[in-house]
């Protein structure tokens, strides 16, 4: 089995724990066995932030360290930076401390509730060079439904290329795909929805953690990459595909994605034409089209790169 097809199994087994018990601990618990279990690390574990310091929660494996500072070691500079490490050799980490002699590589991901880091995922392995961007991605959705905070999210903005780049730049997002959303014939390809004859909407399906980034700053940002008045398109890119929509499956998101929608009408003096509704049906699209502009850096893309950097500096700390 593959890795990520592990990591698929293990985030289904997750949601059933958290759904089923309220206790952060008897989770934190159960989900440290479930990545012990499952990939045979040296350590995994968590730790919490309790005042200035992190201090050892449940864990699966040998003796650890009991108390870690704020921005020391591995662990303590996650909690510091707000952000994921992957550490392919831990000698080669500055001021790593050295819990355990057979730890040779690492990977800490920060735990967020409400905005504030809460604690950390730390995970130790016996081999070099063990952990790579697809832990970093699972491990980052697996935290956010140990606090119950992974949402999702379905956006048109026109051409996807450009949107996914855009969208996955905010710090919160933890995963992005590009398809096709709202259409009428089951399992479309791109040279069908390109026809403008399916109903499909280029799409960008989001996964985030509302306790790292709330749905108002993703709805708020996506305003800011579109022009709302447009029908059927955006930039040079024409068609009924390329149009603008905002769909959820949560009938709880509607009210918030409304309020955000009312407040940027008053800035326009023609109406609004992005659409909010719920997500009816929604295709994966072909691999090629999948994180598109990070495999081709030059390659077509609609937006500034303004916004860009506008997406990376949202929130940060």
């Amino acid at each position: 089995m593959q890795k990520e097809e592990q990591y698929q199994n293990l985030l289904r087994q997750a949601h059933s724990i958290v759904n089923n018990e309220s206790d952060l601990i008897a989770n934190m618990s159960n989900i440290a066995a479930l990545l012990h279990e499952t990939f045979h690390f040296w350590w995994t574990g968590f730790y919490r932030v309790v005042e200035s310091e992190l201090v050892l929660g449940p864990f699966q494996g040998s003796l650890a360290c009991t108390r870690i500072a704020h921005g020391r070691g591995v662990c303590g500079t996650a909690w510091a930076e707000r952000r994921s490490i992957v550490v392919e050799d831990v000698e080669q980490f500055p001021g790593h401390i050295a819990c355990s002699s057979a730890s040779r590589s690492e990977i800490v991901v920060p735990i967020f509730s409400e905005g504030q880091v809460v604690g950390v995922l730390d995970i130790d392995s016996q081999y070099l060079s063990t952990f790579d961007e697809v832990d970093r991605l699972w491990l980052e959705r697996l935290v956010a439904v140990l606090m119950g905070g992974e949402k999702e999210l379905w956006l048109a903005a026109g051409c996807f290329w450009g949107a996914e780049h855009y969208l996955k730049l905010l710090d919160g997002v933890i995963f992005t795909e590009t398809g096709y959303a709202n259409g009428n014939s089951p399992n479309p390809i791109y040279q069908e929805v390109y026809t403008d004859t399916t109903g499909y909407a280029e799409s960008v399906h989001l996964c985030y953690n509302r306790h790292r980034i709330p749905l108002t700053d993703i709805v708020e940002m996506y305003f800011k990459s579109i022009d709302p008045t447009s029908l059927n398109q955006q930039g040079a890119d024409r068609g009924t595909r390329y149009r603008t929509g905002i769909y959820y499956t949560d009938p709880a998101d509607r009210e918030v994605i409304l309020q955000i929608y009312k407040a940027e009408a008053q800035k326009h003096p023609l109406p609004l034409q992005v659409e909010v509704q719920p997500l009816t049906n929604f295709y994966r699209a072909e691999e090629y089209h999948q994180d598109y502009l990070a495999k081709n850096p030059s390659g077509y893309c609609h937006l500034p790169e303004a916004l860009f950097e506008l997406a990376r500096n949202h929130r940060r700390k």
